[in-house]
């Protein structure tokens, strides 16, 4: 029973410290310069939370309920992050697609450049283990530039499922990203996806491990305390490439082994 208790207590704490890093106790963000500049602080979060709290949100940390309702039946400040989830990878401010936990997620463009695989070039894609349809999808990006999800479905035969499907594959890669929408059919707007390596400039930078422990850092402070398992799980890495990096940056000071994970020094 104490064991348990003792259990409890810590997952409460750490959970406190986690939402407090996320600025849940701040006023609601209301602007695209808050919005670009918090997702620059975390470098990776969902767009819409969960209810384990698993990850920072942009739609919790941006939530008001004081935001005037609109016509449509949702507030503005739903409306606000609907508009920057759109914009941000346009503007070169963030990377948005499914990628935490196949959701939909935004990275700052320095976490995009220690996690994105590649070389930077558009023919990167090639090289990834992708289904046949994800390869015949991205190669329709490469050939042809951003295209809205409606144009894809009717050129590819995709149903919604498989299209979600799709877009899931792609964006755990990273291979492609929102880029704003297109009123190209009847009815509401059609999302727009780009080859991530056209809409960010991802020039060669240090080596995978190097990348690895700078990506392993911002999650670390922006997670407060983690270990290899969810950090394996979060940035798609292998349990051993997890557990070797958190063990360089321990043994590197940069990180410190605490009961439960690790923390920043």
């Amino acid at each position: 029973m104490a064991d348990g208790t003792m259990s409890s207590n810590r997952d409460a704490s750490l959970e406190a410290r986690r939402l407090a890093r996320w600025g849940m106790d701040q006023p609601p963000i209301r602007t695209a310069a808050e919005a670009a500049a918090y997702v620059d602080d975390v470098g990776i979060l969902l767009l819409f939370g969960d209810a384990k709290a698993s990850f920072p949100s942009l739609r919790e940390v941006a939530r008001d309920e004081n935001a005037a309702m609109l016509p449509a039946g949702w507030g503005e400040d739903l409306e606000r992050v609907w508009t920057w989830k759109d914009q941000f990878p346009v503007e070169g401010a963030a990377w948005c697609g499914r990628f935490l936990m196949g959701r939909q997620s935004l990275l700052s463009p320095r976490m995009l450049q220690c996690l994105y695989p590649g070389d930077g070039a558009e023919s990167d894609f090639e090289s990834v283990e992708l289904s046949d349809t994800a390869t015949r999808v991205a190669r329709h990006l490469h050939d042809h530039g951003p295209t809205s999800m409606r144009t894809l479905r009717s050129v590819h035969g995709l149903d919604s499922r498989a299209s979600q499907r799709i877009l899931t594959e792609l964006g755990r890669a990273l291979v492609v990203t929102n880029f704003g929408t297109a009123q190209d059919g009847p009815g509401w707007a059609s999302g727009v996806i780009e080859l991530t390596t056209r809409a960010f400039s991802l020039q060669a930078g240090p080596p995978l491990p190097d990348r690895q422990r700078l990506a392993a850092t911002q999650f670390v402070d922006t997670m407060v305390e983690t270990n290899a398992r969810e950090l394996g799980r979060a940035l798609r890495w292998s349990r051993a490439d997890a557990e070797r990096t958190l063990d360089e940056l321990i043994a590197a000071r940069t990180l410190r082994q605490m009961n439960c994970g690790t923390t920043l020094m």
